[in-house]
């Protein structure tokens, strides 16, 4: 109810609003066994929903915003909540949390975290299973999911363009996500432009180096 307490059968009413799962169990129990219709009652209270208690889910997810904490809720619950990720989100989700004892009441980015703890989460991992990966969220946790880095493939291929680079990626995998290349492709004269402090460097590789963020594999055309 509005003021925190419900109403149960036999007993009446019990008060919830700052009191524990485990004390309202307790005194529960003491009165049935006062009702003198149950010995041994077996009473279990869980926590629905707690209205003071929320989460933040920002970044590339399809319904970003604050979502109540329900019980004892889990990354991936949060994130079915918000949508989940979209297409353009990175490998990696960060759970921010604070460790100063305080609660800010909005989401705080990891740039913002000075005195907050970082949770890394493979969201591969998770979404192939792995539930170790699947962290149980405290009230103001921020749950950030940033953008995927791209690389780019031009050249001899049959769709040039943008692509979302995740972690492993292979020059040959690359080249398939661009349709893979044309009859006109040199496969073994493929290079890649690449940054490196601050400068533009041009690399031959092979099919099975690893893809960068910002990458530009160039396919060139064969001279015969």
């Amino acid at each position: 109810e509005p003021d925190g307490g419900f109403a149960f059968p036999i007993v009446g009413t019990f008060q919830a609003a700052g009191r524990t799962a485990r004390d309202v169990e307790t005194e529960m129990k003491q009165r049935l066994r006062a009702e003198r219709i149950f010995t041994d009652p077996q009473v279990t209270v869980v926590v629905d929903t707690y209205v003071s208690q929320r989460v933040f889910i920002v970044g590339e997810v399809r319904s970003a915003g604050s979502y109540p904490l329900r019980g004892e809720t889990t990354l991936i619950e949060a994130l079915a909540q918000a949508g989940s990720a979209t297409a353009e989100a990175a490998s990696d989700v960060l759970i921010v949390r604070s460790t100063g004892g305080s609660q800010r009441g909005r989401a705080v980015l990891p740039t913002e975290a000075t005195d907050a703890e970082i949770i890394r989460v493979d969201l591969a991992l998770l979404q192939r299973g792995d539930l170790s990966k699947n962290v149980s969220l405290r009230n103001g946790d921020t749950i950030f999911v940033p953008r995927a880095e791209n690389f780019f493939v031009f050249g001899q291929v049959r769709s040039p363009g943008q692509y979302v680079v995740r972690r492993g990626t292979t020059v040959m995998q690359a080249l398939s996500l661009a349709g893979g290349i044309t009859d006109r492709g040199a496969l073994n004269r493929v290079r890649i432009v690449r940054i490196v402090d601050g400068k533009k460097r041009e690399f031959k590789v092979k099919l099975t180096d690893e893809v960068q963020p910002g990458d530009t594999i160039v396919v060139p055309q064969r001279f015969y």
